[in-house]
């Protein structure tokens, strides 16, 4: 049997004496595992034959001999590309491996990882007027790379939205701009619909301040909300916006008094670089994909496929896009860049795996991902049985996280930075529109939840919540997570039912915890049966209520049992639980401490209101160790548990400490020490609770 890559790569993932085993199996079979072939751009030849390219001495060198090849290759054969080359073209995947015989993709040699290049340099710049300069483009430009950079299309106006007063239907708004005399008639409208949808459409006509489009959604405009317009060559005005001029195949870009020579212009060559349909079992593995003006990978009712430790960038609209494709895994890549999405499975993707990897800058140009809700995204995830685990997202346009599917969970991953260019979403969204059941949300670190208004009725609110479970959800468990610095909430519910939320630390968010009954949908269901315990709701002053419950009608009793929960605010008279309801047709607006709480409603009969504190310490773990944090005096956290010296939070929980120079000096029962006598918490679920810093983070 031949040892392939693919083979090796395999054995070495697992424990020696299973491998053993295996391999003295696959050895006993005495079967060929497939063959190996080698592609270098540098020293390759297309004329070589299949034989000669065995030999990394003798190999292929581009993609179209693969793809030309490609119904050739059998299972378990291995196609290894050059370290430190570059290969410009797409692979288009034409036969399927075997399951335990995949088709693999990998490299050869030393060097940075082979790169699939999806771009074209673009040449032959001509001054056209006023700081633009075209050059001849034959690719359908959907995206602009200026020295490694994508460049916003141009737009008007450069920033922020103009306002539509009106609209008519799904196809024409009315202007609020009488003063702008440009004809947009053949440029692009993007209009934000809602807080959670920017559309873009193709205008059709232009006249008397109505701008008449061709519909995108079914998503209906929103009086008094904002629009701009792009894809146009009267939108630039500022070094590096572009308009492609697809009539007459030029690629246009504002680059004012500088000389195009000095910098190196691309555009996208290729729609998508790996297209996979109707194939199974294919592995790629140390591979990167650059330049997609599409999807990196673009994958339809396929079976199998892998990808570990891939790097994608530059992509036109997702890095992974997949469709009824189950037993899909994207494993310990790296992506950045993506205009629209950074992974996106449908809910034919059931028994999928998304572990391990680093999502960063994904839908941060409006205007530029792709229409609808589910846009925007870091991951976007409905398959049944998925696992989504230990990802690293950062700064992402809309939700960093949306999933569903039955048995579906997201586990300790740390999401920071996100609905930055739309809000009304979260770190970890769940909005089922089909029924799906224990769904999971586990020991994930949530931060900077910011939120962004502009082009809304109000933009100064910024509704960005840390885990958002929404319309007609049900059976979701939200355990032992901890969520900071989100604008609006740090948990929210709305019309769901339920729900077990436990362990959790929230702290330091616009509100720690909201319940919100609208039912505006005759679909919506109500807020019934949850389960709220043994959390952690600490706000850091006056503005951030540890809870509110709202409904429109009198039935907060009846949202579900909520106990045992810790309550703090800094303030000396705490009044810190809000409640609205509508009783006798008015609406009733009151604002309780916990006594008056526990009286009116009968909740959290063993729950416990903090004091107000000064000195807070808050600290988390991202890692997969132990972390350690040196004691400059004697802390306490809000179970009565004294930390000296040092304490040690587990990974992927948190601790929230407040100082006590009381102790010092002292020992007291509820000192909690290791075997290693470093004082250590962990907590309901293995999460540590504890307090915050002087905004020391």
């Amino acid at each position: 049997m031949k040892n392939t890559p693919y083979l090796r790569s395999l054995l070495s993932k697992l424990n020696p004496n299973v491998g053993l085993f295996i391999a003295v199996i696959l050895f006993g079979y005495n079967q060929s595992y497939g063959s190996t072939y080698y592609i270098s751009s540098s020293a390759g030849n297309d004329a070589y034959t299949d034989v000669q390219a065995h030999n990394p001495s003798t190999p292929w060198k581009s993609l179209d001999k693969l793809n030309t090849y490609f119904k050739l290759l059998g299972a378990g054969d291995s196609v290894l590309f050059k370290r430190g080359e570059i290969f410009y073209g797409t692979i288009a995947v034409a036969k399927s491996g075997a399951v335990f015989a995949p088709i693999y993709f990998g490299a050869y040699g030393n060097g940075n990882t082979p790169q699939i290049n999806g771009l074209t340099t673009l040449k032959y710049w001509k001054l056209v007027k006023n700081g633009i300069y075209e050059s001849p483009c034959v690719t359908d430009g959907s995206m602009l790379v200026l020295n490694g950079v994508q460049q916003a299309i141009g737009r008007y106006p450069n920033k922020g939205y103009l306002t539509y007063k009106s609209h008519q239907g799904n196809t024409s708004i009315t202007n609020n701009q009488p003063g702008d005399l440009n004809n947009w008639t053949g440029s692009e409208v993007v209009i934000r619909k809602n807080r959670w949808i920017i559309d873009k459409s193709a205008i059709t006509s232009d006249a008397g301040g109505i701008i008449s489009y061709a519909a995108g959604t079914k998503d209906m405009p929103t009086n008094g909300f904002g629009y701009f317009i792009q894809k146009s060559a009267k939108t630039l005005d500022q070094f590096g916006e572009w308009y492609y001029d697809a009539s007459r195949k030029m690629m246009m870009v504002y680059l004012g008094n500088r000389n195009p020579e000095n910098f190196i212009i691309q555009t996208n060559a290729e729609t998508n670089l790996v297209n996979i349909t109707k194939f199974n079992n294919i592995v790629f593995e140390n591979l990167s994909f650059i330049g997609a003006g599409n999807n990196a990978f673009n994958i339809t009712n396929s079976n199998k496929i892998i990808l570990r430790h891939c790097n994608i960038d530059l992509t036109g609209a997702d890095a992974v896009s997949a469709s009824y494709s189950p037993f899909l895994a994207v494993q310990n890549c790296s992506i950045n860049h993506s205009l629209s999405g950074g992974v996106n499975l449908d809910a034919g993707c059931v028994n999928s795996t998304i572990i391990n990897n680093e999502i960063k800058n994904t839908g941060l140009i409006p205007g530029m991902g792709k229409n609808g809700s589910g846009t925007y995204e870091a991951i976007t995830s409905f398959g049944d049985n998925t696992q989504i685990e230990k990802n690293r997202i950062d700064s992402t346009g809309y939700n960093g996280i949306y999933f569903g599917g039955t048995s579906s969970y997201v586990k300790n991953n740390y999401i920071t930075y996100f609905c930055l260019t739309k809000d009304d979403g979260a770190a970890i969204y769940i909005g089922d529109w089909s029924k799906t059941m224990h769904k999971c949300v586990i020991g994930n670190i949530i931060m900077h939840g910011v939120g962004n208004g502009t082009g809304t009725v109000s933009p100064l609110s910024l509704q960005a919540e840390g885990i958002y479970i929404d319309d007609n959800t049900e059976s979701v468990a939200i355990t032992g997570n901890t969520i900071s610095l989100c604008a609006n909430n740090g948990i929210k519910i709305h019309n769901a039912k339920d729900i077990n939320i436990y362990g959790n630390t929230v702290f330091n968010n616009g509100v720690q915890l909201r319940l919100e009954q609208d039912h505006y949908l005759t679909t919506s269901s109500y807020i019934r049966n949850n389960n709220i315990r043994n959390n952690t709701f600490f706000s850091l002053n006056d503005l951030q209520p540890n809870a509110k419950f709202s409904s429109q009608q009198d039935d907060i009793t009846a949202f579900g049992q909520i106990d045992s929960n810790f309550y703090c605010q800094l303030k000396k008279e705490i009044s810190a639980i809000m409640a609205s309801t509508v009783k006798d047709g008015k609406g009733v607006n009151q604002t309780y401490n916990l006594t008056r709480w526990r009286t009116a409603y009968g909740k959290d009969q063993f729950s416990i209101e903090l004091l107000p504190y000064e000195d807070i310490m808050f600290e988390f773990n991202v890692t997969n160790e132990v972390k350690t944090i040196k004691l400059d005096k004697p802390y306490v956290d809000v179970h009565h548990n004294v930390y000296k010296d040092k304490v040690s939070i587990d990974p992927f929980s948190s601790i929230i400490l407040v100082a006590n120079e009381r102790l010092a000096g002292k020992t007291s029962q509820n000192t909690i020490t290791d075997k290693k006598g470093i004082n250590t918490y962990s907590g309901p679920q293995k999460v540590a609770v504890a307090a915050i810093a002087n905004n020391s983070f």
